[in-house]
């Protein structure tokens, strides 16, 4: 285990959570292994987050506050990673605990030869463990957020489109598995101008290159689930735009088996949904969001036209330039 605290970063980006952010940074400190550099990536309109930062920085020098232009989750991620030194790389939401042995048990997979990445176990966090306004727990249960609760390690290696290991609020990569895929794309995430696909594009650009990706179920991290309806309606449609988005920037590097990837979402998220949620749920919600899969991803196809791509590094760039 590395000794340096300069060896490992943690990245958080967040927005307008200056009410959830210090809950999150203390989980961090509680850790078992001490020696890491947290980075908080701040694009709130507000500055309560900014404050509550400072207040903690003031007493941890391990703890750092960026501000970053509004330009989505991913870019937040990408001025993190930058900024550390680290050779390891750990990130995690601004919703989110993590448990006292997170930060070891995903450096101990990344240290392992071969690693690319990891991803771990995301379970909600317990009944009234934290404050906020309550949700309807018939429509998380139907419709899950970032969840991901396999007991068993499992190893990702070969298959491009085996995209299943999980999600970025549990995520971490080596330094030069970063460096080498050129970071995120700072276009399909959160807030980005295509919206939400971040972790499995992550997973799809370094498989491609043959990289092998792990899921440990040790690496523990608890998500608030605090997404009413409409919240949920928006979050399953930013994910269909962003899953037609990223199907396109890879036809358009030459992937045209990616297709495939779009025929999956077709079934695996959108119809086997509504299908459970008229038959087992009893769910309109759940078939609405099921019934988005198969919408959005067109939406998502054509707003990706807009924008470049970098072939190399299968990123999309900033708008075409206007004529002259």
């Amino acid at each position: 285990m590395p000794a340096d605290p300069a060896a490992i970063d943690i990245v958080i980006p967040t927005r307008d959570r200056g009410h959830l952010i210090a809950a999150t940074i203390h989980s961090i400190l509680s850790s078992s292994q001490s020696h890491f550099q947290l980075w908080i990536v701040d694009q709130s309109e507000d500055e309560l987050t900014a404050t509550s930062v400072a207040a903690i920085a003031g007493q941890d020098a391990r703890v750092h506050y960026l501000h970053a232009t509004p330009h989505g989750s991913n870019w937040a991620r990408n001025v993190g990673a930058s900024t550390g030194r680290g050779d390891y790389i750990l990130f995690t939401d601004d919703d989110c605990l993590v448990s006292p042995d997170w930060v070891n048990s995903m450096v101990q997979e990344l240290a392992t030869n071969g690693t690319s990445a990891v991803f771990g176990q995301i379970l909600p966090i317990p009944a009234g463990a934290t404050e906020g306004r309550p949700v309807d727990q018939k429509t998380t249960q139907a419709l899950p957020i970032a969840l991901k609760d396999e007991p068993q390690r499992e190893v990702y290696e070969g298959n491009r489109f085996n995209l299943g290991f999980g999600h970025g609020a549990n995520m971490g990569l080596t330094r030069r598995t970063y460096q080498r895929i050129g970071g995120f794309d700072n276009l399909l995430a959160a807030g980005g101008a295509l919206r939400s696909w971040p972790e499995r594009d992550l997973g799809y650009r370094i498989l491609l290159r043959g990289g092998r990706i792990v899921y440990t179920p040790k690496a523990l991290v608890y998500h608030r689930h605090w997404r009413g309806w409409e919240e949920l309606r928006r979050t399953y449609r930013n994910y269909g735009i962003g899953t037609g988005a990223a199907v396109a920037k890879y036809i358009r590097s030459g992937d045209w088996a990616a297709i495939y990837l779009l025929l999956e979402w077709f079934v695996g998220q959108g119809l086997r949904p509504m299908l459970s949620g008229l038959l087992k749920w009893h769910s309109y919600r759940k078939i609405v969001a099921g019934g988005l899969q198969l919408i959005y991803p067109w939406v998502g196809l054509v707003q990706s036209l807009r924008y470049p791509v970098d072939r190399e590094h299968i990123l999309y760039l900033p708008e075409w330039p206007e004529s002259i």
